[in-house]
């Protein structure tokens, strides 16, 4: 079963209140079978880079909520990104629902080392990530 998260006020990818009427308003989900966050998204012709196609950056800022939401979730603290990296496969179109999992892969001290990935809805992989979060301790 996935809890669902609360979000956060302002936030462009999370924030639900309409404190930030750009927000994508996605509901992130925590699945503590797996230990990663949930986030499903079917964009629109405005989230487009090109004609058909999701921008980068749309699926990057994504991807860093999806790490960020794991690191709060399994750590109860917030972090901030300090390096980011993107393997862009295949493009992400506009009208299809995809699927963002993100996760911890290992933890020292403050440094936390992440990773996430998007899936369509034949669980092919379009994009991997991986990021270096430090902890606001």
């Amino acid at each position: 079963m996935l809890e669902k998260l609360e979000g956060s006020h302002g936030c462009f990818v999370c924030d639900t209140s309409g404190t930030n009427p750009r927000s994508l308003m996605l509901e992130i989900y925590w699945d503590e079978e797996r230990h990663n966050t949930v986030i499903s998204f079917t964009p629109d012709i405005s989230h487009c880079g090109y004609e058909g196609v999701v921008h980068g950056g749309i699926i990057a800022s994504i991807f860093d909520d999806s790490m960020a939401w794991a690191i709060k979730k399994e750590t109860g603290s917030w972090a901030v990104t300090a390096t980011f990296e993107i393997r862009y496969k295949m493009p992400v179109k506009v009208g299809e629902t995809y699927t963002f999992q993100g996760k911890i892969e290992t933890a020292r001290g403050k440094k936390i080392c992440t990773s996430a990935m998007v899936k369509d809805c034949d669980e092919k992989i379009l994009a991997t990530a991986s990021a270096l979060f430090i902890l606001k301790i």
